[in-house]
């Protein structure tokens, strides 16, 4: 295959290259985050690649090694392998194409930094030591502010699309920035503060980074990484010296001891770790491993400023204290190392900290929308009384279990406790003093709470708002393109009807209402036949709508254009069947709901399936619940999972989400849609509206396929399957483009994922329908050539009979005659009995005058209840019990 920029080339250039070639630090004038700017070379003058040309690409000379086996650039200890200059060479020689996605081209740079429309979550914020600056995490960049006045200082615009901690050197000279391109690259930035300028940029991983922090020296940063390690710096020259990788899922947040000889790491798994920087040797696991101590991950460690001590906090919602000495003797299962448990917040915590002198803490939590701030009082006794000492060292018992938990709780009281509804709550920091704390979230709203009252005294958005409008990453013309990339999509195979066929037409349904811009409605035309059958000619005919209301692709789904009344025509030469059209709301706002709009989607995108993120265990990190079952739990994996990771409400087209679904990010599930989509517009519109689960909203009831029972004449020929779905509240909406309408015998019929059957041969293939949690069905029969057929009435014995006899004419079969009174005994006998019957049986019943009918009858009830049936069931039913004597003694057996 050709080597592609976009997936094998810029791999290459984050991890060697980028930190050193940026729009925020340009070494020698030459950039590589874009093609065209890695072509056009830097201050040598000379053009870096000439497209097909390698030997006169100045790029190549330099990353090559010459007679004394180094190369200009990287430096070596980034020296690029040979297999991979190799791979370089190879995309120069094929033209150096661009296939960057159209939604992934880098857009801001310090020179272009980000205009907002709407205020970017913001993740952590950071005082600097002498309290002067706030530190605020915005979308591509870090604002630095007045801390007194409000006002924006800078704005340090970087690589990293999403920021996720920011941390201020303890000299403060300096600025820590983790984050990253989520699902590409991960990055550390150090700024000078005072020049307000790009120290080093490391790339590390292949995905953001989280929770910088600084050694107390100034020297090194540590930070997680989401591929379950903890890593930390040498800030000079960005050389790793620390890599820890005994988490077992995303390492979220790092704080050094205050010696800085170990870094204490938290993240998902459930557990805050201790390692020693010199060594790299993880030291202990502060947190109890006993299954049910921690329930869910931890996201924020914080250390105390006067002891050796640090709070976490994390999905259980209660902050708690754990020490770094053990002080007791270790015993399996044990929580020793925990010095206090703050009273529970609602929801997840997010963020956590103590003030300077460690007399308070605060934690903020965020749970189905709306935020919590609390401050608690910390000034507690650290030391563990003797009897407390006594229950560490044994197994205690219950009353022993209460005694601990009263122990945990001393001390600790919740002074105050802020909501904050419709807000979640992301990161908070503490001013130097102690007197402030400044806390954000999803808002890009900064609240400053006044600790000793626990009064909001101000709060200001982030950044400055500019526009009023978000931008599309497309324009107006290029939207309501192919909804999925991905799914199966049958080709027209089916023969053409001719006019001279035809008796009428039937359209289906006879009244076309739509009332949102994005309902339609899927059309049937059924042409009945002068032979009598029925044949679906929804992709033949010709359509024709009254005053341009609505648009109809080749498939028969109609999409409304404009508001009005009129007709919606179809025919096929001169016969014609007309439907009424009634269309509003076409260009009124439409804000998606979660249920009815977004769900459906996700689902038809195969996001929920249990081959994807509904998995048991999701998908890199990443869980839905299976086929959406459980919308509160999957808004909060979008929304607000790892400080909203997955939604950008300043801009909306680079949201995670959406990258990923449209391949611009590296994708495991691959391209689902494609910017401009209507599925693309449902979910940006939802996320730019704030990506809210709305109060509960009419809910699906149940779904109706038409038609009903269908029967094809020909094999070969194809059927559109109609899907509406009937909701609570009595209203009907056209679902069949979101639905799952599967064939159940592929050899007889297969279908397409857009619900239109194929069929291979005759015969009877049943049709299951799923959408939302309701399913319907029907049967889909092939005919086949059934020239010369002339049905006979069979004669029927009973109900069931004439039940079949009905399914026979339908499927243009003839039954076979009667069975002889010889062939019935057989037959009735080893069904009933697993027995043939016996000679003298066959003759008397054979010779039996009686009505063949009335004598049939008797037999039945003669071996219905004899000792032969009754073993003959018995050993039937216990093959299929797996009745076994071993396990249930000869009586039970």
């Amino acid at each position: 295959r050709p080597v592609s920029y976009w997936n094998d080339i810029r791999p290459l250039m984050q991890a060697s290259c980028q930190g050193c070639h940026q729009p925020a630090k340009a070494k020698g004038d030459y950039i590589l985050t874009d093609v065209k700017r890695l072509i056009l070379g830097g201050e040598s003058g000379e053009s870096a690649i000439a497209p097909g040309s390698p030997e006169q690409s100045y790029l190549l000379e330099q990353i090559t090694p010459g007679a004394n086996g180094k190369a200009e650039m990287p430096p070596r200890d980034k020296a690029l392998h040979e297999t991979e200059i190799a791979l370089i060479r190879r995309w120069i020689v094929e033209g150096a194409v661009d296939d960057t996605p159209e939604n992934a081209f880098q857009k801001y740079d310090m020179e272009n930094p980000p205009v907002y429309a709407d205020a970017p979550i913001v993740t952590s914020m950071d005082y600097s030591p002498d309290g002067s600056l706030l530190a605020i995490a915005g979308f591509h960049e870090v604002i630095l502010q007045d801390a007194s006045k409000g006002s924006m200082v800078a704005r340090l615009v970087g690589l990293s699309e999403r920021i996720e901690s920011v941390a201020f050197s303890p000299d403060g000279s300096m600025l820590a920035v983790t984050g990253g391109l989520p699902g590409r690259m991960g990055e550390v930035q150090v700024w000078d503060v005072a020049k307000r300028s790009l120290k080093i940029s490391v790339p590390v991983t292949y995905d953001t980074l989280y929770g910088a922090a600084w050694s107390p020296d100034n020297t090194l940063i540590s930070f997680g990484c989401s591929d379950n390690t903890l890593r930390a710096i040498r800030v000079r020259d960005g050389k790793q010296v620390l890599l820890m990788g005994g988490h077992n899922d995303w390492v979220l947040d790092s704080v050094f001891s205050r010696d800085g000889k170990q870094v204490i790491s938290v993240g998902r798994d459930m557990t805050a770790k201790h390692t020693e920087v010199e060594s790299e040797r993880l030291i202990d696991n502060l947190t109890s491993i006993t299954p049910g101590a921690l329930k869910g991950g931890i996201a924020a460690v914080a250390g105390h400023p006067t002891k050796d001590e640090v709070l976490v906090g994390g999905s259980d919602g209660q902050p708690q204290v754990f020490r770094l000495k053990r002080q007791t003797a270790r015993k399996i299962g044990d929580n020793a190392n925990l010095v206090r448990k703050f009273p529970r917040m609602p929801g997840r915590i997010w963020d956590v900290s103590f003030d300077p002198a460690g007399k308070r803490a605060a934690a903020v939590s965020s749970l189905n929308g709306d935020g919590m701030v609390t401050i608690y009082s910390s000034d507690y006794d650290s030391g563990i009384p003797d009897d407390i000492k006594k229950i560490f060292n044994k197994t205690p018992n219950g009353g022993e279990k209460q005694k601990l938990e009263g122990y945990w709780a001393r001390e600790v009281s919740e002074l105050h406790s802020i909501e904050m509804p419709g807000v979640e709550i992301f990161c908070l920091a503490f001013s130097p003093d102690g007197r402030i704390l400044a806390v954000a979230g999803a808002d890009g709203t900064v609240r400053f709470i006044e600790v000793a009252s626990g009064k909001v005294t101000r709060e200001a958005v982030a950044v400055k708002i500019e526009g009023e409008v978000i931008a599309d990453s497309v324009s107006e013309g290029e939207k309501k393109r192919l909804n999925r990339k991905r799914g199966k999509r049958a080709e027209i195979s089916e023969r053409t009807i001719s006019p001279n066929e035809i008796s009428a037409l039937v359209l289906d349904p006879a009244e076309i209402v739509l009332t949102k811009p994005n309902h339609y409605a899927q059309i049937l035309v059924t042409a009945r036949l002068k032979t009598g059958g029925r044949v679906d000619v929804t992709r033949q005919v010709f359509t024709e709508v009254s005053g341009g209301l609505a648009a109809i692709t080749e498939r028969g789904q109609v999409k409304p254009l404009r508001d009005g009344e009129g007709v919606l025509a179809a025919r096929i030469g001169g016969i014609k069947v007309e439907a009424r059209l009634k269309v509003t709301n076409v260009h009124s706002a439409f804000a998606p709901d979660y249920v009815r709009d977004v769900k459906p989607v996700i689902s038809r995108m195969g996001c929920d399936a249990g081959t994807c993120h509904g998995a048991k265990d999701g998908k890199n990190g990443f869980k839905l619940s299976l086929r959406g079952y459980d919308p509160i739990f999957d808004v909060r994996g979008f929304s607000d999972d790892i400080s909203g990771r997955r939604v950008n409400y300043a801009s909306p087209d680079d949201s995670l989400m959406l990258l990923k679904a449209t391949g611009a990010v590296p994708h495991e599930g691959q391209q689902v849609t494609e910017p401009g989509s209507e599925y693309y517009q449902i979910i940006r519109d939802w996320i730019s509206n704030g990506s809210n689960l709305e109060d509960p909203k009419p809910v699906v009831k149940s779904i109706v396929v038409t038609p009903k029972n269908p029967v094809i004449q020909e094999v070969g020929g194809q059927q559109q399957i109609r899907v509406v779905a009937t909701y609570t509240d009595g209203s009907k909406r056209d679902v069949t483009r979101e639905a799952f309408v599967e064939s159940a015998n592929q050899d007889v019929a297969i279908h397409d994922d857009y619900g239109l059957m194929t069929t291979l041969r005759r015969g009877e293939a049943p049709v299951l329908a799923r959408y939302e949690g309701a399913y319907a069905a029907t049967t889909l029969t092939v005919m086949g050539d059934r020239s010369g057929f002339e049905w006979v009435e069979p004669p029927a014995w009973g109900q069931i009979d004439s039940l079949v006899a009905e399914k026979w004419q339908r499927m243009k079969i003839l039954p076979s005659d009667v069975c002889t009174d010889e062939e019935f005994l057989r037959r009735v006998y080893l069904d009933l009995t697993g027995l043939p019957p016996k000679p003298l049986q066959l003759k008397l019943f054979v010779a039996d005058p009686t009505d063949s009918r009335v004598k049939r009858e008797e037999v039945i009830d003669d071996l219905i209840g004899s000792p032969e049936f009754v073993q003959h069931w018995t050993n039937k039913w216990a093959d299929m019990l797996m009745v076994n004597s071993k396990f249930l003694g000869g009586e039970g057996a």
